[in-house]
């Protein structure tokens, strides 16, 4: 069974895999979850979003217009788009 708690695509920074991480992102006086690699790089949490179909969070935003973003799924392909 393929963990779901990793990213498909490897850390932006230095290439180490990341993974689903909760309490890391600081948002005002709260932590979000997020992606971590083991260097300590954080993934934006804006960047990627809960899939409505399969429930994970390892999606990629494609377009991000007129206070609409555009996610692909990298799990199970699905599409989705959500307000700003």
């Amino acid at each position: 069974m393929e963990n779901t708690l990793i990213r498909s695509d490897p850390c932006p920074d230095c290439g180490s895999e990341m993974l689903w991480t909760q309490n890391v992102w600081p948002a005002a006086a709260t932590t979000d979850a997020a992606y971590r690699c083991v260097n300590g790089h954080l993934l934006d949490p804006s960047t990627t979003r809960q899939c409505p179909e399969c429930g994970v969070h390892d999606t990629r935003l494609i377009d991000d217009v007129e206070g609409r973003q555009s996610f692909r799924c990298s799990r199970c392909s699905a599409s989705f788009t959500i307000p700003r």
